[in-house]
């Protein structure tokens, strides 16, 4: 860990010159996107490939357009139901945090089978969360939470458990109880680690959300992966696909600018 030095205060460049500057650093990433859209015309063109096999650029392209009314709506429905479980899946999974680590008989007695549970792929609780949900919005919003929970129990156990021993023995210099210390030393240094979970989760609540929406929802980009299959919509299919990643990407990118915010005077050493 490394602190930020913000002694040399610099002129931000004109909103011209960032846009260039941004543009030049994801040469790699368009130079990618490039090459994938002309292997993909060439694939179609010489391999004499079925459009339901494999369609064209145009045709997805065709398909984002004309389908984006259903597109946003379907988007916005399970960024809500993302939001939700993140909500209750991250606030379950941090104050169990908090008390297994204040506790040594739930350190002992339950984290062993939480982290066990952790590993388990989520998809495989599906079953089981419809025989005890139905298949309304509460079996979304906990396959959410789920992904949600065991990142964020974790991360910030992991965080508590961490803290520099020298922090705490200031704490208790300035005759802080453990209330104080919780709140002004513990958290605060473990909120790293936590905002590391809390950005993994979210994306990981959307892909619960998606997957659940395939076999519980008429609404949601999960619903639409069904119906286009149903139709042999292959290049819908895709559209959906490419929009569920745009979406994911964006939630990363809005948790990575919270974390940075929320943990300005934190930088990880690069790997």
């Amino acid at each position: 860990m490394v602190l930020r030095n913000d002694s040399a205060v610099k002129t931000p460049p004109s909103w011209p010159m960032a846009l260039l500057r941004r543009a030049w650093d994801t040469k790699e990433l368009l130079f990618t996107l490039v090459a994938i859209l002309i292997v993909w015309t060439l694939l179609v063109r010489t391999g004499n490939f079925h459009p339901i096999v494999l369609p064209s650029p145009q045709s997805v392209l065709g398909s984002l357009i004309g389908n984006a009314p259903d597109l946003a709506e379907a988007t916005l429905v399970s960024f809500f139901e993302m939001l939700l479980g993140f909500a209750l899946g991250g606030s379950a999974g941090f104050v169990l945090a908090v008390g297994i680590f204040y506790s040594p008989f739930l350190l002992r007695a339950v984290y062993p089978f939480l982290f066990g549970f952790r590993v388990v792929p989520k998809v495989a609780f599906l079953p089981l969360f419809l025989v005890w949900f139905g298949i309304g919005l509460t079996v979304k919003v906990v396959m959410a939470g789920t992904a949600v929970f065991f990142l964020i129990l974790v991360q910030t156990l992991l965080g508590l458990s961490t803290v520099d021993p020298s922090l705490v023995e200031l704490g208790k210099s300035l005759k802080m109880n453990e209330r104080l210390m919780l709140r002004w030393i513990r958290l605060p240094a473990a909120l790293p680690a936590i905002m590391v979970g809390a950005k993994l989760g979210i994306t990981y609540a959307l892909t619960n959300v998606v997957v659940a929406e395939m076999f519980t929802s008429t609404k949601g980009l999960g619903s639409l992966v069904v119906r286009a299959r149903q139709h042999a919509r292959t290049d819908l299919i895709i559209a959906v696909i490419i929009v569920t990643a745009a979406a994911g990407l964006i939630v990363y990118l809005t948790g990575r600018a919270v974390e940075k915010r929320a943990t300005f005077w934190y930088i990880e050493e690069p790997t």
